[in-house]
């Protein structure tokens, strides 16, 4: 395959892989709305930083959905690691997840957390979406992208 084919291949893998990262934090999103407006109890990790309900459910929509799209692809997720299941072998690629970025906001009540998805290759961010889903409001990037 010449070199432009193989590198208008990449940019499509990469939107692809950003379209699954848009619906997964969306899904999540709303799971995690769900939680906000009826409200939940607050655990405490072994690091002394809160988990609510939200956390763990969107944890668990977001990492069914990698695992089905990227079966290859290590995850490494918040929870998970906090409930001390092994991170995998990393390699040269995985999948960052932060649930709910902010849960202390969240158990505040203030409308400023997120649902946050990347990958990560070679130690690097490459491809990532940050969704703010009291707001609506997506960020995204990938390589050549910014939004």
């Amino acid at each position: 395959m010449p070199k432009t084919n193989m590198t208008a291949a990449a940019a499509s893998d990469d939107e692809a892989m950003l379209g699954v990262f848009e619906r997964l934090a969306l899904d999540a999103g709303r799971e995690v709305m769900r939680v906000f407006h009826a409200g939940c109890a607050v655990d405490t990790k072994s690091d002394s930083t809160p988990v609510t309900e939200a956390d763990r459910e969107s944890e668990k929509i977001i990492l069914a959905g990698l695992r089905a799209a990227y079966p290859d692809i290590p995850c490494v997720a918040e929870e998970e690691v906090a409930a001390g299941v092994a991170t995998p072998d990393l390699d040269d690629a995985f999948l960052l997840i932060d649930p709910l970025d902010g849960t202390k906001e969240f158990v505040n009540r203030r409308t400023d957390f997120t649902v946050n998805i990347a990958l990560v290759r070679h130690g690097v961010p490459e491809i990532g979406v940050v969704f703010a889903p009291c707001t609506g409001r997506f960020f995204s990037g990938r390589p050549g992208r910014a939004e």
